[in-house]
Formats: structure tokens, C-alpha cells, sequence
């Protein structure tokens, strides 16, 4: 498969309080070397912790991560990105152990490197990114959740997962534990001209099905994809805060 070489990447963020929440403790960023619009790092997450804590450990680890790949340039993504969420959980779980009312804060954390024509992820927690190619969508991380271990190990069927009362429990997470397993790519893989990508958090996809995110993300630009998919949230009920990011690699004319 051939590399993209004349590509451009367009980028658009969006995260909403949605309807019963208090506060956003959800964080979104986009960082990329000036002036390079072939290099880029789209962060999704979702923070956890009572009051205020989750948003702390959100934006920190979101922070940290975005800090050190830009500190090393991108270079050797798979293990720059690693190196980058160990820092991370070393600086929230730090925090959380230095002040009584962020005890026990994490985070899930979702990130897409694309740099020279080449893609990577790493992941930790039950946020998502979905990969759109030729009208297709399929979700390339796995969910950190009790849930998902069962429905693996075939103890429950897809449909029980959706309704399961268990699906939120988590069994990864940045910050809460002094060491971390992130799932990072086994390989780098080639993007191509036309390919879409979607990370975002859990207030996104318990409300929406993949074919209804692949139909908003071909039909529409990243801007009003971003707008549609929150919405789209909110009008099934919006229960918990909702995070997207949708990047578009596009030719460079």
C-alpha cells in the first residue's frame, strides 16, 4: 500500500457538558509543529474523581503527553508516545497522592500521531478511535472495561454488553496506579488520501452507533461532523459529557 505523500490534515475539536453533568471533565487538544501540516497529535480524554478532580487529570495527562511528543518531535512514535503516557501517569498519580481532594483521580486517554504519511495510536480506558476508509468504520482500540473483558471471553453477547450495569467499570486508567499497561500500535500503518479518523469519548458512542457516526463523518467536513456528532448525543439524552475530534487527510491543493 502505497504512503500518502501530498496530504494535509484538517482537523476540528469540539466537547460539550452535555445535559445532567455539572462540570466537563473531558479534554480535547490537537498539537502539531509549526507550520507542519503533515504532523499531527489528536488527544481524547475522559477524566474520573469527584469534583473537579476528573478535569484536573484529564487536562494534565492530556498536557504532559502533547509536551513530550512535541519536546522529541514526534520522532519514533510507538515509543515516544509510551514514554509520553508513563510521564503522564506519573505526573497525575502524583497529584492525586499530594492533595486530599483529588485522591484517587485518573483519566482515560486516547491519542492519533500521524506524522510522514504514518499513523499511531496509543490508549489506556474506554475512550475510542475509529478509522473511516471507502465508507468503512472500524474501532482500532479496545475498551479498558469489565464489560468488554467478558463479552471477549465470550461471557455475555454484544447485545447484553450495550446494557450491561457494569459497562462503565473500568480495568485501565491513567493516574490511578503508580505503574500502566498503555496499548500502543504493534505497527505504524499508512494513512491515505481520503481517510477520516474519530476520537472521543464514551458520552459519545453509548448514544450513537457506528453507522450513524460513519454516515455524519463521510457526509459532512470535520467542523460540522464534530457539531453533528455532539448534537446527535445530546438529542438521545446527552447523560454524560461528550468529546470528539475528527481529523480528515486531504489533498494538499
Amino acid at each position: 500500500m502505497a504512503i500518502a505523500e501530498d496530504y494535509v490534515i484538517s482537523v476540528a475539536l469540539a466537547s460539550d457538558i452535555g445535559c445532567h453533568r455539572q462540570n466537563n471533565e473531558d479534554t480535547v487538544k490537537f498539537f502539531s509543529l509549526s507550520g507542519n501540516v503533515q504532523t499531527g497529535l489528536a488527544i481524547v480524554a475522559d477524566g474520573m474523581g469527584g469534583h473537579k478532580a476528573g478535569e484536573v487529570a484529564s487536562q494534565e495527562a492530556v498536557d504532559v503527553i502533547g509536551e513530550w511528543c512535541l519536546a522529541h518531535h514526534f520522532a519514533d512514535p510507538q515509543q515516544t508516545l509510551v514514554n509520553a503516557y508513563l510521564a503522564a501517569n506519573q505526573r497525575v498519580y502524583r497529584h492525586s497522592s499530594d492533595h486530599h481532594d483529588c485522591r484517587g483521580m485518573g483519566t482515560t486517554v486516547t491519542a492519533l500521531l500521524i506524522a510522514n504519511g504514518m499513523g499511531c495510536y496509543a490508549h489506556v480506558g474506554d475512550s475510542r478511535l475509529y478509522s473511516i476508509r471507502d465508507r468503512h468504520i472500524t474501532q482500532m482500540t479496545q475498551d479498558h472495561t469489565l464489560v468488554a473483558q467478558m463479552l471477549e471471553y465470550g461471557m455475555i453477547t454484544a447485545e447484553q454488553a450495550k446494557v450491561h450495569p457494569q459497562k462503565n467499570i473500568l480495568t485501565n486508567a491513567l493516574g490511578t496506579n503508580p505503574d500502566i499497561l498503555v496499548d500502543v500500535s504493534d505497527i505504524l500503518f499508512p494513512i491515505q488520501i481520503g481517510d477520516s479518523y474519530l476520537l472521543c469519548s464514551d458520552g459519545l458512542f453509548e448514544k450513537i452507533t457506528d453507522d450513524e457516526i460513519l454516515h455524519i463523518i463521510v457526509n459532512n467536513s470535520p467542523e460540522e461532523a464534530c457539531t453533528a456528532l455532539v448534537d446527535a448525543a445530546i438529542d438521545r439524552g446527552g447523560n454524560d459529557n461528550i468529546s470528539v475530534i475528527v481529523l480528515a487527510v486531504q489533498n494538499n491543493y
